[in-house]
């Protein structure tokens, strides 16, 4: 009514959602954040030049992140999946096992698919699969889990 979108946050950083913020909007480009409230699996947000339901119209449904520089900030220390996407996977043996396509999350663990040739490996983000993550010369060295 006052120009508040609903949002369901899937981010584990505290205070994200705070005024001041700036959010990048899929397909619409930078916001600002005016205003919260709301719970925190649920927030009401009012961003900076949207002040009715016509004007927020166009945010329906869109998907709101965080730049890349603030996700590191806010990480410092972790590894971000668009740092791994595009990374090639060597073995401890130095054996090209192939290239990270894309990441999955399933329960605690993050899940490197990686695609070399035919076939497709999930490599979970455990220290016992993924011995090192090397960012500067885009390479992970990893061990495969045993197939059954």
């Amino acid at each position: 009514m006052r120009g508040e979108v609903r949002v369901y946050p899937e981010t584990d950083v505290t205070g994200r959602f705070s005024p001041g913020a700036v959010l990048e909007c899929q397909d619409i480009g930078s916001l600002e954040i005016a205003s919260v409230r709301g719970t925190a699996k649920q927030l009401v947000v009012r961003f900076k030049g949207y002040q009715n339901r016509a004007s927020v119209w166009p945010l329906r449904g869109k998907l709101l992140r965080v730049s890349v520089e603030e996700a590191r900030k806010a990480n410092a220390g972790a590894y971000l999946w668009a740092d791994l996407v595009g990374m090639q996977v060597r073995s401890p043996e130095d054996v090209v096992l192939g290239t990270v396509r894309e990441m999955l999350r399933a329960g605690g663990a993050d899940v490197l698919v990686v695609r070399g040739g035919e076939r497709e490996l999930l490599l979970p983000m455990i220290s016992t699969v993924v011995l090192r993550v090397d960012l500067e010369a885009s390479l992970i060295v990893a061990a495969p889990q045993e197939e059954a």
